[in-house]
């Protein structure tokens, strides 16, 4: 297996020479940090990577979860690396500092996020989910609704999922038939289904709180009358205790890429007991939405060129030792494969005077 899976110098050429990223600590916001400090942090970064990632990404891929006994069992390795993300602050790496973040720019919270990828991309999905899902909820939703979900989901003990998708709509979101009933209480009962929920459950963390997209009986037709919903897997119960909210897992995929991430399908409220709590207003739920799905799309840009990094110089590693010929003054069959061309097409690069980026 290829030790190296990225190139720390490609990516600070990138950073630095190409985007100039250290002018952003001239600015009072990011005046804590200089470029030394941001070093540190993809430094680090890489440390975890390859110690709390990498050593896992095969073992997810060939044995990716199993629901059994209605339960999704992930790799043991999730639970540590969540816990280790959420106290060393990575799942909240861009949140200001007034709300515990690390208050560091984007395009080096995202570059971290890359060394993530390129370590484990299935790994990596978890806690990019609860930071997308914390956010909709710390930039959208009231205090209350902040202080029930978001430290445990910065912790990386709670996970958080974006919860669109339904068996009858796919992507067509004015489509969905999820709904919700007010009650006086507060919070709203959800009936409904969900489908391709990407770590949608697992037994990994203690609970899942779903950002989900559902309708208010008698809002208006189309993504007019979508609302936004935090619904729990379990809820605080009076007691303080986390109690069933009616949300049961009804089957998982596995996604090419990802496999160890399990994707789930989600059954909610076939009781009549889901609480879904309201972020924002209502018939704003699309909008708000729109915040975690244009953060998933740079996402999966990122994952793609971190995936394509790490099958490179996994593909460089085999072509440096397979053998593939023999020198071309031996003529004699019998000595065989002796030479990989690969030794000798650097050695010729190593005389080009061009910069090169290993």
């Amino acid at each position: 297996m290829a030790d190296k899976f990225f190139s720390m110098r490609n990516l600070k050429f990138l950073l630095y020479e190409v985007f100039d990223t250290a002018s952003l600590t001239r600015y009072p916001y990011y005046g804590e940090y200089d470029r030394k400090m941001l070093d540190m942090v993809l430094q680090a970064a890489e440390e975890l990577a390859r110690g709390l990632l990498w050593p896992y990404y095969q073992e997810m891929d060939r044995n990716p979860p199993e629901l059994v006994d209605d339960v999704v069992k992930v790799h043991p390795s999730v639970k540590k690396a969540l816990k280790e993300l959420g106290q060393g602050g990575w799942i909240a790496m861009t949140v200001p500092e007034e709300l515990d973040g690390q208050q560091l720019p984007e395009i080096i919270a995202d570059s971290c996020k890359f060394i993530f990828c390129t370590a484990n991309y299935s790994g990596a999905a978890f806690s990019g989910l609860c930071d997308g899902a914390a956010r909709l909820i710390e930039n959208f939703g009231n205090r209350e609704l902040y202080d029930a979900f978001v430290p445990n989901m910065r912790s990386g003990r709670w996970q958080g999922t974006m919860a669109l998708t339904e068996p009858e709509a796919g992507s067509s979101l004015s489509d969905i038939t999820t709904t919700a009933t007010p009650t006086e209480n507060g919070y709203y009962h959800i009936q409904g289904q969900k489908i391709f929920i990407s770590a949608g459950d697992h037994d990994g963390v203690e609970n899942v709180v779903h950002l989900m997209l559902a309708k208010i009986k008698g809002a208006p037709s189309g993504v007019k009358g979508i609302s936004l919903f935090a619904v729990p897997k379990k809820r605080i119960s009076e007691k303080g205790e986390l109690v069933s909210n009616d949300v049961l897992i009804s089957g998982i995929f596995h996604k090419l890429g990802y496999r160890g991430c399990p994707t789930a399908q989600l059954s909610i409220g076939d009781n009549n007991d889901c609480r879904g709590y309201l972020v924002g207003e209502p018939h704003n739920g699309l909008r708000y939405m729109f915040q975690m799905m244009n953060e998933a799309r740079i996402g999966v840009g990122i994952g793609a060129a971190a995936m394509a990094t790490a099958a490179y110089y996994a593909s460089l590693d085999y072509a440096a030792v397979r053998k593939q010929g023999r020198k071309i003054e031996e003529k004699n069959p019998a000595k065989g494969c002796a030479q990989n061309n690969i030794l000798h097409f650097k050695l010729d690069l190593s005389n080009m005077r061009t910069r090169q980026l290993a």
